[in-house]
């Protein structure tokens, strides 16, 4: 007769894969209304976060408390990203499409400050999920938080970036990131968030 032990390894393993599942599944519908993508994210650090210096909690649970709680100052910080991250990556395209020296250039300056601007996004998300501060000093620790920390900042982005990439050329892969995706990259960038973080104290 198998008995059941909803203390073994496998139980507590197979428990965490389900709920980091759900919390995919939940984040990926959480951002379909575009305005609500820095809630979602903020709330998704916030777990992440939280798992990855304690190995515990309630991730579905929490990520809608984290929701809820960081409604408002998430709301407001988006925007302040948003906006120029549009305009920068039309202008971008815009002169990349010129196809000469100059506007060659003046793409690829646009795209590096587009890349900064996304960096500091994902840095803000953290900073609302762990710190209560005000907007304009949320805003002005990610950017600075970007230049003092630029390799770790750029590997939050790489690590799901690089799982996109896989998606193209692994035959089968994408559904990996539509089950596990963004909630496992969060998880992996937690670290590098609580790395940045700790030096900041």
């Amino acid at each position: 007769m198998i008995t059941f032990n909803p203390n073994s390894q496998f139980f507590k393993i197979t428990t965490t894969a389900a709920q980091f599942i759900c919390l995919n599944v939940i984040y990926i519908l959480s951002c379909l209304p575009i305005i609500t993508i820095g809630i979602a994210t903020t709330a998704l650090y916030d777990v992440t976060l939280d798992f990855a210096d304690h190995e515990s909690g309630y991730l579905i649970k929490n990520y809608f408390r984290s929701f809820k709680t960081n409604f408002k100052t998430a709301l407001k910080l988006f925007p302040f990203y948003l906006i120029p991250l549009v305009a920068l990556t039309f202008s971008a395209f815009f002169w990349f499409s010129f196809e000469t020296t100059l506007g060659t250039v003046i793409g690829m300056l646009a795209g590096l400050v587009s890349l900064f601007l996304f960096l500091a996004f994902l840095i803000s998300c953290g900073l609302t999920a762990k710190y209560q501060t005000s907007t304009k000093q949320t805003l002005q620790n990610s950017l600075l938080l970007v230049m003092a920390h630029p390799m770790k900042s750029l590997g939050i982005l790489l690590i799901p970036l690089t799982m996109f990439l896989l998606a193209f050329i692994i035959p089968g892969f994408s559904y990996f990131i539509l089950f596990l995706g963004f909630s496992f990259s969060a998880y992996c960038g937690a670290f590098l968030l609580l790395s940045i973080f700790a030096n900041h104290r």
